[in-house]
């Protein structure tokens, strides 16, 4: 059983107890608001790293926590985060970052009601020639970018300077910059992975069993920052050469390890997360 702290109380994040909505990811309504679990469950990320804003999307895994899973890459030397949902436009904090597996752990502020986790995928990686979806958002709207499964591989590269994944699941066509992150679903709507776009103009997956994996080593310390990838951060100078190289004025200062992005706040809501 993965388990994660959450303030006082111990969460459990298995494929069970981070099922808050259910369905197809289509057409399954949420709550009875008439929102779907993508829509509440997709998340655009727009992060600032140096000089520049860096879109990609990220996947709902605990709605209770307000934790969102996204690349690692696409968020790493952030000094702000702009996360917008379903339910409108919210900010976030950086709380975890597994630079070798490339995963990276958003804390969404404040936390609201009404965002979903996504369902989880029985059965293991999707076999090659499956249908599935990347599921992104673009200026806040959700975008969908339909493909097939290519098969899984082993050390595959996303960008240059970044550390190969162990392993991924190659999709069959290119997906947008903005989806990077963003959850790569089956013909159920299920989660199978997060999506890659690579320099190469292809596109992989990281299986959803390798975000399990990690998820599972979690704890949270006293300043509610994620730990338990201290190993993972001899790849941090990849990170670092990756940022230098696209984000003019990145300072590796930006990119402390374990240390959480200072959240940015919505006129008014400044103390509906008080710790």
């Amino acid at each position: 059983m993965r388990r994660v702290g959450v303030s006082a109380v111990v969460m459990a994040l298995t494929a069970v107890g981070i099922l808050v909505a259910t369905g197809d990811g289509g057409n399954a309504a949420s709550g009875g608001s008439g929102r779907t679990t993508l829509e509440l469950g997709v998340v655009a990320i727009d992060a600032r790293i140096g000089d520049r804003r860096v879109r990609s999307s990220g996947a709902m895994i605990d709605a209770r926590a307000g934790l969102v899973v996204t690349s690692t890459h696409s968020v790493w030397g952030a000094t702000s985060l702009r996360l917008t949902t379903g339910l409108g436009v919210l900010h976030g904090r950086l709380v975890a970052r597994a630079p070798c597996a490339g995963l990276a752990v958003i804390e969404i502020q404040p936390r609201v009601p009404g965002l979903v986790a996504l369902p989880i995928a029985g059965g293991g990686a999707p076999t090659a020639g499956e249908p599935l979806r990347v599921v992104g958002r673009r200026e806040g709207d959700l975008l969908t970018i339909p493909l097939r499964s290519a098969g899984s591989a082993a050390e595959a590269t996303v960008e240059e300077d970044l550390p190969p994944l162990v392993q991924a699941i190659r999709l069959d066509a290119a997906v947008v910059p903005e989806s990077t992150g963003g959850p790569v679903v089956n013909a159920r709507g299920e989660l199978v992975g997060l999506a890659m776009a690579t320099s190469e103009g292809t596109a992989l997956a990281l299986p959803w069993a390798t975000v399990e994996a990690r998820l599972d080593e979690l704890e949270v310390d006293r300043q509610r920052v994620y730990v338990g990838w201290r190993e993972h951060y001899r790849c941090a100078p990849q990170l670092h050469a990756y940022a230098e190289r696209e984000h003019p004025g990145y300072r590796p200062i930006d990119a402390r390890i374990n240390a959480p992005v200072p959240a940015t706040r919505l006129p008014g809501t400044e103390n509906l997360d008080a710790r």
